[in-house]
């Protein structure tokens, strides 16, 4: 079995390039169930230097350029967000075939309305921001790095988003695990109430799981078919009308971390291409120079995209699993046996 040609041919197209890019590494949040290590904190200057050369060098035979900004929280190097954002948008005047697009996930505490709508200026459209239940629960687990809760203030941004007149989208993520599932109609509701008539906002309901944090053994995850119950529950309930409408699963769903034109440039310069596992050694595939030029490790990049050759809907839609082991229950495990029924359980976008 192969992939099918249009994954294929999006995943090796040479006139497209996906950067996911790490202003920071730090956070001003510490959710209690995160993975990452806040090793490394700012990119460095040269490091952003060798972004905006690789862009500036591509760019005349670009058809898309697509800038994920991710963390840390990238926000907290904002300044780092606007200086390559504008140097992608005089980019693209000057190639006008070039379409630049851009998203970003973030915790949604800076994104207060005038960097907000600064932002969309510069073409960062699209946004995840993530909740863990009404707000006595989301302050229990996403916290502060000071200790204090947060669900106020991303509210409070979220209703400013709302005013804005302008075109963009707000994927709203709901985790759920076993502690939170039956407050989370209310939650729905309050969604519904406040964003139900605007299209621009739209609802994720995502299985928490474990990613190889610290407090992993304690994390109170939904697993197998009790998952799949509980998310099927609670995305009827959204659909009967308690919540926003979402995106539909792609029909050949395969991850980013597959594709032979998508990297990660961490804060130090490495390349790598799973934001999940972003400390394990098989993650990193080269580096970036200050001059843009990329050098990539040709065996470490092939185990990525395997299943591109493989057709294996497992390695396309995960390529980690199977490489970074132990596995970790990976976005709750999509495997080689289940392929997209799977993958379908593990991130609920409502159609």
């Amino acid at each position: 079995m192969r992939a099918p040609l249009e994954v294929v041919g999006r995943s090796l197209r040479p006139d497209s390039l996906h950067l996911v890019l790490l202003p920071t590494e730090a956070c001003n949040f510490r959710c209690t169930y995160c993975y990452e290590d806040f090793a490394l904190a700012r990119m460095k200057p040269w490091v952003a230097r060798g972004v905006k050369n690789l862009i500036a060098a591509r760019a005349p035979g670009l058809a898309l350029l697509h800038l994920a900004w991710f963390g840390g929280e990238p926000l907290l190097a904002r300044d780092l967000v606007i200086e390559l954002m504008q140097h992608a948008r005089e980019l693209a005047r000057a190639h006008p075939r070039m379409q630049t697009v851009s998203d970003m996930t973030t915790n949604g505490w800076h994104l207060e309305r005038p960097l907000f709508e600064q932002l969309l200026e510069l073409g960062v459209r699209r946004y995840q921001i993530s909740f863990d239940g009404p707000r006595e629960l989301h302050d229990r687990k996403r916290r502060l790095a000071s200790g204090g809760g947060t669900f106020d203030r991303i509210w409070a941004n979220l209703l400013a988003m709302r005013a804005v007149e302008a075109d963009f989208e707000i994927n709203v993520r709901i985790h759920v695990d076993r502690g939170n599932a039956e407050a989370l109609p209310a939650v729905l509701e309050q969604c519904r109430e406040h964003f139900g008539s605007d299209p621009r906002f739209r609802l994720r309901l995502k299985a928490l799981s474990r990613f190889g944090g610290p407090n992993d053994p304690e994390l109170d995850v939904l697993l197998g078919d009790e998952r799949d119950e509980v998310l099927a529950r609670l995305e009827r309930l959204a659909l009967a009308g308690a919540a926003v409408p979402a995106e539909a699963m792609a029909e050949h769903p395969s991850c980013y971390a597959s594709t032979g034109n998508s990297y990660i440039v961490r804060a130090d310069g490495r390349l790598s291409k799973c934001t999940v596992a972003l400390t394990h050694p098989r993650n990193d595939v080269g580096r970036i120079h200050e001059d843009g030029r990329l050098e990539i490790e040709s065996q470490a990049m092939q185990a990525w995209m395997r299943g591109l050759w493989s057709g294996d809907i497992g390695e396309l839609i995960c390529p980690m699993l199977g490489l970074a082991d132990p596995v970790r229950e990976v976005s709750a495990g999509a495997d080689k046996s289940s392929g997209k029924q799977r993958y379908r359980s593990r991130e609920r976008a409502l159609p």
